[in-house]
């Protein structure tokens, strides 16, 4: 009996300890005086704390309450941000719905917002884990209400009431109360105008140019045609065509014509095809900085280009273009923020450079990529390229500082070879951003949201609110598809927005997702997903890690980040992690790295810099695709903040655009650019890119010069690097990524000269794909002057394998050269490759003595160790070297 009492009595005292627990767990968060009735009017409340960046404003109480008797009003001026801070601290649990509710009324609410600071065991750990959607301008009381979620990592909260600006609010009656965020009903699916796929047809887009008095011709390799076709080449004179290959031309799609005719014209055809032959267009020499490059004058002769839209406005299968000049950059931020001294130019020209039209974008779009985006692509499906963009209304809306804060605004779209417009929406209101910095950025991208038809995505908003509004060009009119507001959404929603957008399938449904940044929307305006990690400066979409299944994303984050994170690589499909710099970030700045550089390490290096404010520090990073290897850290890794990449020369690593073309670790490709870097993309030509750069009054597009390795199929039917492609028209350009690796895929033979100091040496790199071997042999060509090797070396590898061979290289005087080689594999195709040697004889150590460090004769002092399990080395390599006294002699 007593054993039974005891028991029963067991069971109450748990439910009862349940019951206050699950009652604790759920009770609303104490917020002290969280009505305001404590303290006197005129003066601040009590419990609560006042703090501006310049030391002005107040929050006193007043009678004007929404109940009780008093409420608090904030009154600051300026640009800068405000808190009013009150307690006390309060336990949570990880998982715990809550919403945050406040009720406000003011003409100038200062994005006023209620916000929950997250701690850990009485430590802080971030500013917002939660808050209020951001205040309207109101005269009458109203209730802003923003719902949050605990996460991991957060087991107290503190709340706090934000903003910035000219604010005069009156705020009353704070609570956090536990309650889940409504369900919103999924949105329906996009059904467009289309039947089938809009897409673009493709020309064969044949280029040529003179490198060292021979005639270099390249073409493109076109998506339908046969796996196994063959190209023949014809040089005409006077009207009269001849062959200049023997056999078809099947490993590349390029071809030397070492004796040219003064006046030839090219030809390119398939073999044994009954289809006329494309013409080769030859690129013009400029003079000036004597290179070969297609020049486009634009209508303003001391303009520079700013941005390229690529599209074909004609619909002959050669890529136009829409430039906007002049390259003066505002931003709407106050620090950098300046009036525009002109107005915005679109300049269409087609491909052979007539100038189709000018666009004048008036002063209502102020001067700077957030004011004025647009992009260029086929909207109606007819084959022809129209001009979609943010538009003012008629007149001049600047205010007296010069600043756009009222007006009109349009998603306007123009016809590709008029200018002439076509239709007309509204583009998503300013009126729900309190903030001029925050109102003021603006994006567009074109997307398949029903997998068919192009649809355009018009954007507002990056920091904190985004708001994004898709339409379809349709009978020609402009027809709403859906509407997303993050206002309508959980805080992890909040402040997730991108200097760029993308408008990709990263969940194989066959429709478009667009990714704003940190967070992406379904295709239907509906979140898929978001990583929280806040506001990135660069995305970059693509193969990432070769190996993995599906595709991946990179993402370089300005947002703090307090425990890890600022440089991270997530699963495109669903969001989550692959891994994360493991260490605190202040704030990862600019484009980063995101290329595949490196031939030793398989997939695509990712990298960047930290920034304190916009200044360059020490804490630089670059991995190895899969971030398991720190490639480069410090002052060692070379890329600041970004740089800009290319396919180049012949091999399937990108190369470094800076005037000069680079190889990344190594010397020049022997090749160079005039002008400021705009983009990079594949418009002419063989499968590597076209770059694109600013002269006064012009811009240009460079085209290689260099031998092609191998042959791939035109990148832009790549439907990924299209897009992307697409979208560089407007916010940061950055490099673009393909859906399928070229080194992942095929064997690649990488020479790259390094040089440090005065040593020189030539490495020279062979990998296999990823899903089989090679075996072959390695011939590296003899030049005078310069020591290399001359017997073939045998090459056997497995899948996804790496040979790497080093050459010291003893000079003989000044030498400036091509280094060139031949991979001859096994099944017949010969590989070619190159890199550029380029030594002044007064540079040239001429009593130097070279040996492999493992070769050494004595040593004390210390235990050097020999190692064979470093990449990248010629032999063995040795370490642990690094002890002072400790003597090596060889």
């Amino acid at each position: 009996m007593k054993s039974l009492l005891r028991s029963c009595l067991a069971i109450v005292a748990m439910s009862t300890m349940m019951f206050f627990a699950k009652a604790q767990e759920l009770a609303p968060l104490r917020i002290n005086n969280a009505d305001f009735e404590l303290g006197q009017v005129g003066a601040r409340p009590d419990n609560w704390n006042w703090w501006h960046r310049e030391n002005v404003g107040s929050a006193t109480l007043v009678e004007d309450a929404h109940s009780g008797r008093f409420a608090v009003r904030i009154v600051a001026a300026g640009e800068k941000d405000w808190a009013f801070s009150g307690g006390p601290r309060n336990d949570v649990v990880p998982g715990t719905d809550y919403a945050i509710k406040v009720w406000y009324k003011g003409e100038k609410p200062g994005n006023m917002s209620v916000q929950a600071v997250g701690h850990k065991d009485g430590q802080f750990v971030t500013w917002s884990v939660g808050e209020t959607r951001g205040a309207r301008p109101r005269t009458d009381w109203g209730e802003a209400t923003g719902y949050f979620t605990v996460p991991e990592g957060i087991n107290q909260i503190i709340m706090r009431v934000v903003g910035g600006g000219d604010t005069d609010v009156i705020i009353d009656d704070i609570r956090v109360v536990p309650e889940k965020a409504p369900v919103i009903p999924p949105s329906p699916k996009v059904e467009g105008f289309a039947k089938t796929r809009v897409g673009e047809s493709f020309a064969r887009c044949a280029v040529g140019q003179m490198v060292d008095g021979a005639m270099y011709l390249s073409w493109r390799l076109l998506a339908d045609d046969a796996p196994d076709c063959a190209f023949d080449v014809f040089r005409i004179v006077d009207g009269k065509s001849s062959k200049l290959n023997a056999a078809p031309i099947r490993q590349t799609c390029d071809w030397l014509d070492e004796a040219p005719v003064a006046g030839a014209g090219y030809a390119v055809a398939v073999s044994g095809s009954q289809a006329a032959p494309s013409p080769v267009a030859i690129l013009p020499l400029d003079e000036a900085s004597n290179l070969n490059c297609q020049i486009f004058k634009l209508s303003d002769p001391e303009a520079s280009a700013f941005k390229v839209g690529i599209g074909d406005l004609d619909g002959d299968g050669v890529y136009d273009y829409v430039v906007m000049h002049p390259g003066s950059m505002v931003d709407p931020w106050h620090v950098y923020w300046k009036k525009s001294a002109k107005t915005f130019k679109l300049d269409a020209f087609l491909s052979d450079g007539t100038l189709l039209w000018t666009f004048d974008r008036g002063w209502s779009i102020e001067q700077g990529i957030w004011y004025a985006p647009y992009i260029v692509g086929d909207l109606t499906g007819d084959g022809r390229a129209e001009v979609a963009l943010k538009a003012a209304g008629e007149g001049d809306y600047r205010d007296e500082e010069g600043k756009v804060t009222t007006g009109e605004e349009w998603l306007m779209v123009l016809d590709g070879m008029t200018g002439k417009e076509i239709a007309r929406a509204p583009w998503p209101s300013r009126d729900d951003f309190n903030t001029y910095n925050y109102a003021s950025r603006n994006q567009i991208v074109i997307a398949y949201l029903d997998g068919k038809t192009p649809c355009v995505v018009a954007l507002r908003g990056t920091y904190t609110r985004m708001t994004a509004e898709a339409w379809q060009l349709k009978d020609g009119k402009l027809e709403a598809l859906w509407r997303y507001d993050n206002n309508d959404r959980p805080r992890k929603y909040r402040g997730q927005g991108a200097h760029t957008a993308h408008a990709v399938d990263i969940d194989g449904d066959g429709r478009d997702e667009i990714i704003l940044g940190s967070v992406v929307l379904d295709d239907n305006g509906d979140p898929l997903w978001t990583t929280g990690k806040g506001h990135p400066d660069a995305i970059y979409y693509g193969d990432i890690i070769p190996q993995r299944p599906g595709l991946e994303i990179a993402y370089i984050i300005e947002t703090r980040q307090r425990v890890d994170g600022g440089i991270n690589v997530v699963d495109a499909r669903t969001g989550e992690f692959i891994w994360k710099l493991q260490e605190p970030t202040a704030h990862v700045h600019g484009s980063g790295v995101c290329a595949d550089l490196d031939p030793i390490h398989p997939g695509v290096e990712v990298g960047g810099s930290d920034a304190d404010g916009h200044k360059l520090t020490d804490k630089r990073w670059l991995f190895s695709a899969d971030g398991q290897t720190l490639l480069k850290k410090g002052t060692e890794m070379p890329y600041g903040f970004g740089v800009s990449t290319a396919y180049w020369d012949g091999d399937l690593q990108k190369e470094i655009v800076r005037g000069k073309i680079l190889k990344h670790d190594g010397g020049e490709v022997g090749s160079r650019v005039a002008g400021r870097f705009i983009t990079a993309a594949d418009v002419l030509g063989d499968w590597r890119e076209e770059i694109f750069t600013s002269q006064n009054g012009e811009f240009r597009i460079y085209s290689t010069d260099i031998p092609a390795m191998d042959r791939r199929v035109c990148l832009m039917q790549d439907i990924n690097y299209r897009m992307r492609v697409g979208s560089n028209a407007m916010g940061y350009t950055s490099g673009v990524l393909l859906s399928k690796l070229p080194s992942a895929h095929s064997p690649n033979l990488n020479l790259t000269v390094q040089r440090q100091v005065n040593l020189c040496s030539l490495r020279v790199v062979v990998t296999a794909p990823m899903h089989e071997g090679l075996s072959g042999t390695l011939h590296i060509d003899p030049i005078p002057g310069v020591n290399l090797p001359t017997a073939p070396i045998a090459v056997k590898l497995d899948a996804f394998g790496c040979m790497v061979e080093n050459y010291p290289l003893q000079i003989e005087g000044g030498v400036r050269a091509k280094l060139t080689a031949r991979l001859v594999l096994a099944d017949g195709r010969v590989l070619r490759g190159q890199s550029f040697l380029n030594i002044n004889d007064s540079n040239v150590l001429k009593d130097a003595f070279f040996a492999e460090a493992e070769d050494f004769v004595a040593q004390s002092g210390g235990d050097v160790q020999i190692r064979d399990d470093k990449r990248g080395v010629q032999g063995k390599a040795i370490s642990h070297w690094d002890a002072e006294g400790h003597a090596l002699t060889w």
